[in-house]
């Protein structure tokens, strides 16, 4: 292993992301990212891997196969590896799932990795970090670290930025000539003929660069009241601003179709897989979404957007920059299911259309 790694401090200023104190020259080195999901923390940790490939290391990833598909194709990672959620969270038994695990540590091993990343801090990833044969492990300091995942490792980031992405970044820093410098960079993959598929959809709708309204999140704390949703469909229509609603499930179709229906405005996008919504956002205007997939995506793939924020601090995981705006409501902190304790229609559908007409493109 690089005897570089073994000398390196870190810097302590908050705020921003740290540097390593090394000036030569870093070698090439192999290096597997641990980041098993979900969507938005996939979106998040993109940027890690574009400093890394940018300084010539070779970078794989480990993730869960239903996240696969914003990896696959990046010309940031040279190779995906997938654990399979569903074997693996099924009542098959231990059996078949200890034949799943083995078999990917296996592939794991076989690539002989330098070094591992554990981007994501928790007791499953320091699994697959611990075991993957790298002779080195990266990962985050406590409280960043959580379910004893630090022990694993043998350096520790501290938190030192605001932004989730620059806490990823951070992770890096060792193996980055003179730092992680210049802004966010998202790899995602071409995804060409998805974009093409998106034009066609909403051409034949005739929705050109309409205004995109997100209805769901993973967490029922982060989304906006259908009231207000409906309300700022309302305002769209007064405006003369087309919309279009997206949806990630069966419930959030229903909700979906509910706002167009109450609101007599507005339409309900098909269902669609991750790279035909990025089609469809990168064709807006604006996206309005809670803390979730289709808003960090739209950050991805250059849109402009508004971020409605309540459980979560918008400043630790919400867009940032001019063609972006964050809106954030009161309540609990890290409050994933109480929707009595974050009050997420605090947030008024006149200050998100306000919002988004400020960003529209």
């Amino acid at each position: 292993m690089p005897t570089w790694l073994h000398g390196c401090t870190w810097g302590r200023s908050r705020g921003a992301v740290a540097r390593p104190s090394h000036r030569h020259s870093v070698p090439r080195v192999r290096i597997l990212i641990v980041r098993l999901g979900a969507f938005g923390d996939i979106v998040h940790t993109l940027p890690l891997a574009a400093d890394l490939a940018a300084a010539g290391h070779e970078v794989h990833w480990l993730c869960e196969d239903r996240w696969a598909v914003l990896l696959r194709g990046s010309a940031a990672v040279t190779q995906v590896h997938e654990l399979p959620r569903r074997v693996l969270r099924s009542t098959v038994g231990w059996g078949p799932k200890w034949r799943v695990f083995r078999q990917l540590l296996r592939q794991l091993r076989r690539a002989r990795f330098e070094l591992v990343i554990d981007a994501q801090g928790l007791a499953k990833s320091a699994v697959f970090s611990a075991f993957c044969g790298a002779s080195r492990r990266i990962g985050h300091q406590l409280p960043r670290a959580r379910e004893g995942s630090w022990l694993i490792s043998h350096m520790r980031t501290p938190a030192n930025a605001t932004h989730v992405i620059d806490q990823q970044r951070a992770l890096g820093l060792p193996l980055l000539q003179g730092g992680a410098h210049g802004p966010w960079r998202f790899p995602l993959p071409a995804w060409t003929a998805e974009h093409v598929w998106a034009q066609a959809w909403l051409r034949a709708r005739g929705l050109h660069q309409p205004w995109v309204l997100n209805v769901g999140a993973g967490w029922p704390t982060k989304v906006w009241p259908p009231a207000r949703q409906v309300a700022f469909a309302r305002l769209c229509q007064a405006r003369g601003v087309m919309l279009l609603v997206v949806w990630g499930n069966a419930a959030e179709h229903a909700i979906a179709e509910q706002i167009v229906r109450e609101s007599g405005h507005g339409a309900v996008a098909p269902d669609t897989t991750i790279p035909q919504l990025a089609g469809l956002l990168a064709g807006a205007a604006v996206v309005v979404s809670g803390d979730t997939g289709p808003l960090h995506l739209a950050l991805a793939v250059g849109t402009p957007a508004v971020g409605l924020f309540g459980p979560v601090p918008a400043e630790r995981n919400g867009p940032r920059g001019r063609s972006y705006r964050t809106l954030q409501a009161p309540g609990a902190a890290w409050e994933r299911r109480d929707v009595s304790k974050v009050d997420m229609g605090a947030i008024s559908a006149m200050q998100v259309v306000e919002a988004a007409a400020a960003v529209a493109r």
